[in-house]
């Protein structure tokens, strides 16, 4: 075989260059798990998130997280808040309960003050947590979700597939920490950043 490989050395140059290339590709995509440090914040995040006038609208008011539900209706809009733990790996859905008497899925409110109510949704699970709402955590993280933010190493852009490239990541220096996927969801575009919890 040796011979064989001395004699003919393009077959072997053509049959070693995939290889190499592949071992390549690893230790490239290897360097910055190992050079990066580990995120150090939670995140928090939502999917579902249509930005509908109407129904449950998350944001971050002085680095606290505020809940209301706008309209007297039952809107289609009912994102589902995520928090994800990197020091565990582990993300958890945090409940976010509809207000009561609300109007039949459709139905049009009677006024256009029932149409324009805000009613604040208590949840316990953020109650004191201090959000950082930067684009970028105080550790050099960034949040991205969607075909259009991820950024994957080259190895992974070639031989993951489109599903996941859709899921949300956390990404630093090179280094691309991809969320679990909660409940078995596919995620879209209408995954939204919320914000690092610098505080318990």
């Amino acid at each position: 075989m040796k011979s064989f490989f001395r004699e003919n050395p393009t077959i072997a140059f053509g049959l070693g260059l995939p290889l190499l290339l592949v071992v390549v590709f690893l230790l490239i995509s290897g360097i910055p798990a190992l050079l990066v440090e580990p995120p150090q914040y939670d995140v928090l995040y939502a999917t579902e998130y249509y930005n509908y006038p109407n129904g449950v609208q998350i944001s971050v008011v002085n680095q606290k997280i505020q809940v209301i539900y706008q309209g007297s209706s039952q809107g289609y809009q009912k994102p589902r808040l995520w928090r994800y733990s990197p020091k565990t790996g582990a993300v958890k859905e945090i409940a976010i309960m509809l207000p009561p008497g609300l109007a039949p899925p459709g139905q049009s409110p009677a006024t256009p003050e029932a149409a324009a109510k805000i009613t604040p949704i208590e949840v316990p699970e953020l109650a004191g947590l201090t959000i950082d709402s930067s684009s970028v955590a105080p550790d050099g993280y960034e949040f991205s979700a969607g075909l259009n933010g991820y950024s994957g190493d080259v190895f992974t852009g070639l031989f993951y597939s489109s599903r996941y490239r859709n899921d949300p990541v956390l990404t630093k220096k090179g280094r691309s920490i991809r969320l679990p996927n909660a409940a078995n969801m596919y995620y879209s575009n209408n995954t939204r950043f919320v914000g690092w919890v610098v505080s318990p």
